[in-house]
């Protein structure tokens, strides 16, 4: 009886990773948590590799509003999840679609002075996208490489 429980339990744990991989929605599916957590189809994401400031900083509002502005001007949001969580939240690398071309939504926010690299987890990948303001945010411990 243990073992049966045992097999369907990871039976839809797998079917739930693997429904998940890729997620697409229309702009209007998607609501902003803050600039580096949105909630895509109902699945929150946490955005890979990118580090926005938390509530209470002086450009939190600010960049939340302007996520959500990009987003609003999207045709849809592709998220390509990692396979990780983080809390609550999926880790995923998302791309917004306008007209016929496909945009790095990190890349997107890291330029627009609202979020920083987090080198441990994007091997640096965004890190050229910072600009100087965005480089006056804070940036925490988990984010900096280890060696």
């Amino acid at each position: 009886m243990y073992k049966l429980i045992g097999i369907l339990f990871i039976t839809l744990i797998s079917h739930e990773v693997s429904f998940a991989d890729n997620i697409s929605c229309t702009p209007n599916q998607v609501q902003v948590i803050d600039a580096d957590t949105i909630k895509v189809c109902d699945k929150k994401i946490r955005l890979n590799g990118i580090s926005a400031a938390e509530r209470g900083h002086s450009s939190y509002v600010y960049c939340k509003e302007l996520v959500r502005a990009i987003i609003k001007k999207s045709t849809s949001v592709n998220c390509k999840l990692t396979g990780e969580k983080t809390y609550d939240r999926f880790v995923g690398i998302c791309h917004i679609n306008i007209g016929d071309s496909s945009k790095n939504l990190q890349e997107i926010i890291v330029g627009n002075h609202c979020a920083r690299d987090c080198e441990q987890y994007s091997n640096g990948r965004y890190k050229i996208y910072e600009t100087i303001e965005s480089k006056k945010l804070p940036l925490p411990n988990y984010c900096k490489k280890k060696n």
